[in-house]
């Protein structure tokens, strides 16, 4: 007789990153709640909390920033620029990764 085996159940976790990211890497963003979501072209995930007082809701159309000189997306440094107008720094950075929860 077989054995039922029972699919593994995935989870999104919060897991340590960086201060910065190479801002060339940003494909895609989504806000999430209190999270901005941002995709990187490698299929990573980033959760970026933004500094207290602005909303991830300002740019769910997409963000600019001014050039930095080394390129780099950096946490307590580089504005984010909505095209409403909003201008929020990236206050914390987390990468999501898929866990098998038992």
């Amino acid at each position: 007789m077989a054995e039922s085996v029972e699919p593994q159940r995935r989870q999104l976790v919060e897991r340590p990153f960086g201060n910065c990211i190479d801002a060339k890497r940003i494909g895609g963003v989504a806000d999430q709640g209190s999270r901005l979501m941002l995709f990187l072209r490698d299929r990573r995930m980033l959760a970026a909390q933004l500094e207290k007082g602005c909303s991830p809701r300002e740019f769910y159309q997409g963000f600019y920033m001014e050039p930095s000189e080394d390129g780099l997306l950096c946490v307590n440094r580089d504005r984010l620029m909505s095209r409403s107008g909003a201008k929020c720094k990236v206050a914390r950075l987390h990468q999501m990764v898929l866990e098998t929860v038992e």
